[in-house]
């Protein structure tokens, strides 16, 4: 008599024996080992693996084994090993299939959008807690999977898990389609900025340079000043902003204004005074001016590693 059976069609055999590996500690292996219900003893089961067929026969050991008593914890045993599964493994080739489907007949680079969707799903790894928090998402998301794999399990005994993944898991893929949704968008931003960058990169090459050397100094928090040759601040006529501000179709802000008027005194070279070498501004100067942007990091100021910046002397 069989407890439940797992059908893993078009799965390697590599794969199937992982998660056979999973499904024994789960259940078999040592308590201490696992990593959900840790005060569950072993259950009185055996594991076939029948690799010719592809398929996993979960065998009850009578008398031990109780459906009341061992049946529900076993379910949820198998539904966790099978989630988790899915969201470690299969979730890159799942959002993949979405994309494929969703940027079908547009212009739209599905191979990029699923890099977006792979960053905000797992998070950035150098942000603080960043880590921490991808693994609570992850974690809920094999939840997702997993409560709505245990209803089937309780009422079929046999379980074809790639056509499970197929046509089930509803909730769990209507979250990635929302995360594919947000990355979509967030590509399209990105590409409007590249061409931004593109054009006024253009712009800058078509212009007649008006100064030798601007200095682009960063004051408290992520404000920026523009001085002369003599550190002495530059008065700039902001004939560019408006132009600017059209390119972006939007209001003006501190990058803006500085781009501007980097625009407006058109300098022969720009040396860079910051702290943070990987702010939008910063990154925008150097990727507009080319070699004409430079970071300093020999004057007084910029050796300074307090909170705030020395003023030169």
């Amino acid at each position: 008599m069989r407890f439940l059976t797992l059908y893993f069609y078009d799965f390697n055999h590599q794969d199937v024996q992982h998660i056979q590996e999973r499904l024994k500690q789960e259940m078999l292996g040592d308590i201490h080992k696992r990593n959900r219900l840790k005060q569950q003893p072993s259950f009185p089961i055996s594991l076939q693996f029948k690799p010719n067929e592809y398929r996993i026969d979960i065998i009850p050991q009578f008398p031990e084994f109780q459906l009341l008593k061992h049946g529900p914890p076993m379910l949820e045993a198998i539904a966790f090993v099978l989630g988790q599964y899915i969201v470690d493994e299969r979730e890159d080739e799942i959002i993949a299939q979405l994309l494929r489907k969703r940027c079908r007949q547009t212009n739209i680079d599905s191979d990029k959008v699923a890099k977006y969707c792979h960053n905000l799903l797992n998070n950035d790894p150098w942000e603080p807690l960043g880590k921490k928090f991808s693994d609570e998402d992850r974690a809920r998301r094999r939840n997702k999977v997993s409560e709505e794999l245990i209803p089937y399990l309780e009422e079929y005994t046999e379980l074809d898990f790639s056509g499970y993944m197929a046509f089930r898991m509803h909730s769990y893929k209507q979250e990635l389609k929302e995360v594919i949704e947000y990355a979509i968008d967030e590509y399209i931003l990105d590409q409007q900025y590249e061409e931004f960058m593109t054009l006024l990169r253009y712009f800058v090459q078509l212009q007649e340079t008006r100064t030798e050397l601007v200095h682009l100094v960063q004051e408290q928090g992520s404000s920026f000043i523009l001085c002369d040759e003599h550190m002495k601040p530059l008065e700039i006529k902001h004939e560019h902003d408006r132009i600017v501000a059209e390119m972006l179709e939007t209001e003006i802000n501190i990058e803006d204004i500085v781009i501007s008027s980097l625009i407006s005194a058109s300098p022969q070279k720009i040396i860079v005074h910051t702290r943070h070498e990987d702010y939008q501004v910063v990154r925008s100067v150097k990727a507009i001016f080319g070699d004409r942007a430079q970071i300093c990091n020999t004057c007084p100021m910029c050796r300074h590693k307090h909170d705030e910046l020395l003023p030169f002397q």
